[in-house]
């Protein structure tokens, strides 16, 4: 699966909601860049982008066992989680896009910079210590990469123009190992289902490494839904935390405020399985047992325009469960009602305590933000 080709296709602009992840606040003398995840929700698949700040690491590949994961829902956690990023001789210089200048830690002196590399306000400082030299690129207000100038034979212009050629190309498949490639990119560590899901649900963590610059990335699907675009996101490591610190945070948070791909909706099929016998859904054939069902769901304007009756349904098709959608209308001789059904099949939840049925009002309200007030395959 080609994860960043389908991801750069799958993301939608992110709600008008959500907090500026740019924002910048002065704590006495030190400067806290404070950064935020941006969850972007879409029907076909939910992106969780990260944005933080690069350090440098040592590379060691391994296999890790992350922290265990939380057993509970915190309804005090916020979504996205904030980081707070201070000045210090892992990150000795901020840039805020907002009023153009840079800080730099105590003792830390600007030695060149290089603006205008992919937009008007991009910026690439360069910054030592006497003994130490420090590589900054700030891409944009939400992204910000550091690297010691050791770990890199380019001198600094030559490295500032460079990077942001250098993205990597990632693949991964759920149950199967991660690959990365491009522009020198190599995976140092690998953290196998970091945020505990089970089977048919897969994860995955790692830290990437190029020339020094540390970037960590997860991503997450289910192996039942490989046509959908990963969920997932990466950074630049944040100076002073690991990656098993911000994975952490990532899993509290969706615990706290949503299911990973809010229960996301394979495209529907139509079906004759079931029909609207007076004003009930009954079964057509031997195999079908209808489960639940409601009248009138709310499902949106396009659902019920022309309809006669409508109603939302729990059945198993044989033993298979499905959730349908039931609209009838007039037929077009004006002779006989027709029954249309739509019959959904939802992704499992990642966490065995979230595999419960949906009741169908949850059902109905997983639709309703799918298609929102006019779509639908019936329109």
């Amino acid at each position: 699966m080609d994860w960043q080709e389908t991801l750069e296709r799958a993301i939608p602009q992110p709600p008008p909601t959500q907090p500026d992840p740019a924002a910048l606040v002065a704590d006495g003398k030190r400067l806290v860049r404070r950064r935020r995840l941006a969850v972007v929700a879409g029907s076909a698949a939910a992106v969780a982008l990260v944005i933080g700040i690069g350090a440098v690491v040592v590379p060691s590949r391994d296999s890790a066992t992350p922290d265990p994961p939380i057993a509970t829902r915190s309804t005090g956690e916020e979504w996205p989680p904030e980081v707070d990023i201070p000045l210090s001789d892992l990150a000795p210089v901020a840039y805020d896009f907002d009023t153009g200048e840079t800080t730099f830690q105590e003792g830390w002196t600007e030695v060149d910079r290089v603006g205008a590399l992919t937009s008007s306000d991009s910026l690439a400082v360069a910054v030592t210590d006497g003994e130490k030299t420090i590589y900054a690129y700030f891409p944009q207000r939400e992204d910000a990469a550091f690297a010691d100038a050791s770990h890199t034979a380019k001198d600094f212009r030559t490295w500032a123009r460079e990077l942001p050629d250098h993205q990597p190309d990632v693949m991964w498949d759920p149950g199967d190992r991660l690959s990365v490639g491009g522009s020198g990119w190599k995976i140092v560590r690998e953290i196998s289902n970091p945020f505990g899901y089970d089977a048919p649900w897969d994860s995955v963590g790692a830290v990437i490494e190029r020339e020094g610059v540390e970037k960590w990335l997860f991503l997450r699907n289910s192996r039942t839904a490989l046509s959908l675009a990963p969920d997932g996101g990466s950074i630049y490591a944040i100076p002073g935390q690991s990656i098993d610190g911000w994975l952490t945070r990532i899993e509290r948070s969706d615990r706290a405020t949503y299911r990973p791909n809010y229960r996301n909706l394979v495209e529907p099929a139509i079906t004759d399985v079931v029909e609207f016998s007076g004003s009930e859904v009954v079964p057509t054939r031997d195999g079908v047992v209808v489960l639940d069902q409601i009248a009138d769901p709310d499902i949106n304007e396009s659902f019920t325009a022309e309809t006669s009756q409508t109603a939302a349904a729990r059945i198993t098709v044989d033993g298979e469960e499905q959730y349908v959608l039931v609209q009838e209308k007039e037929s077009a001789t004006r002779t006989k009602n027709v029954s249309w059904a739509f019959a959904y099949n939802l992704l499992p939840a990642p966490y065995t305590e979230d595999r419960g049925p949906f009741s169908l009002d949850e059902f109905a309200a997983i639709v309703r933000r799918n298609y929102g007030s006019q779509g639908g395959p019936w329109t």
